[in-house]
């Protein structure tokens, strides 16, 4: 069984500040790279690009939702412990 390992690419920290319009979009130029990268190196496995990108949407998908809650229950903890 080999290992491919590539992730040679380092992920660029934000160029602007939060709240910036753009700042999404800086994130995504930050992540393209290394997002290209994990997908040649999935494919290289042999896993087909259907599987990847699937699972990658899945992933992906429940990281957000983590985020959300994590983000939702912060603001209902600050909301129920104002005075």
């Amino acid at each position: 069984m080999s290992v491919f390992v590539c992730m040679s690419q380092t992920v660029e920290p934000p160029i602007l500040p939060e709240g910036s319009p753009d700042r999404e979009a800086n994130c995504e130029v930050a992540l393209e790279t290394a997002f290209a990268e994990l997908v040649t190196a999935s494919e290289a496995q042999g896993w087909k690009p259907q599987e990847t990108a699937a699972t990658l949407l899945k992933i992906a998908t429940e990281h957000a939702q983590r985020v959300t809650a994590v983000v939702a229950a912060t603001a209902a903890g600050e909301q129920t412990s104002k005075p």
